[in-house]
């Protein structure tokens, strides 16, 4: 049985991974894991060192091996298009894997609404095309709120893909608009036979999505982890 966890720039998301079985916790903490005897912890981090540190020691788990993850050249016929493979961020890279565990021989393109949304392509061979970096909806909205005078606002997370008729709904859902209109370019631009989509607010965006080939996936990340653990 393996901890594995997705440390991002907001949460941690954390998986029970034991027999191919993936059991997400709503909460991560001394009690939620208490019942669990682990054999190892394998992180993905795109945030600080002192975040896993910390992990360690409030979890209690100093005594057991943990694996950070990293991005590679290459892993598993997936083949890493960026010059300097480990600046693909390490989230973006186990993405990826997790849609190639899923599906082979086919066009991907790998969608992560988090903090920042991010899109890469695999196209049918394992090879990675490259990809965009754009900010998610709360950060389009607080970019919006810091930079523009008298706007007035707060971040809110309650989008709908509507016209605004006050300066909160504009902000707030032209941040949604943003995100699904770039993910059309996207798919306009170099059409996949799927669309994977994980991440926080991937529910929210799949709704306005329901003409292109999407596939909604939470554990996407947990799966490209789990790919490491089988070796």
């Amino acid at each position: 049985m393996y901890l594995l966890l997705d440390i991002g720039n907001s949460r941690t998301k954390a998986v029970i991974y034991e027999n191919g079985k993936f059991t997400l916790l709503s909460d991560l903490n001394l009690q939620s894991i208490a019942p669990y005897r682990f054999i190892a912890v394998y992180v993905a981090c795109v945030g600080f060192d002192e975040h896993v540190e910390q992990l360690q020691y409030t979890l209690g788990l100093t005594h057991l091996p943990w694996y950070r993850l990293v991005s590679q050249t290459a892993a598993f016929g997936v083949v890493n298009r960026y010059a300097t493979p480990e600046r693909l961020g390490v989230d973006r890279w186990l993405a990826i894997l997790g849609a190639d565990s899923l599906l082979q021989a086919k066009n991907l393109m790998i969608v992560d609404a988090g903090t920042a949304l991010t899109i890469d392509w695999l196209d049918m061979s394992q090879q990675h095309q490259g990809g965009w970096i754009i900010p998610g909806l709360r950060l389009q909205q607080e970019a919006v709120i810091k930079n523009t005078a008298r706007v007035g606002s707060t971040p809110d997370d309650s989008q709908e893909l509507i016209l605004g008729v006050n300066t909160q709904d504009c902000v707030k859902n032209g941040a949604l608009a943003a995100l699904c209109g770039a993910i059309r370019a996207g798919w306009q631009l170099k059409p996949t036979d799927v669309i994977f989509l994980t991440g926080g607010d991937a529910p929210k965006l799949a709704q306005y999505l329901s003409d292109l080939p999407v596939q909604l996936d939470p554990l996407l990340i947990f799966r490209g982890i789990a790919r490491y653990i089988a070796t």
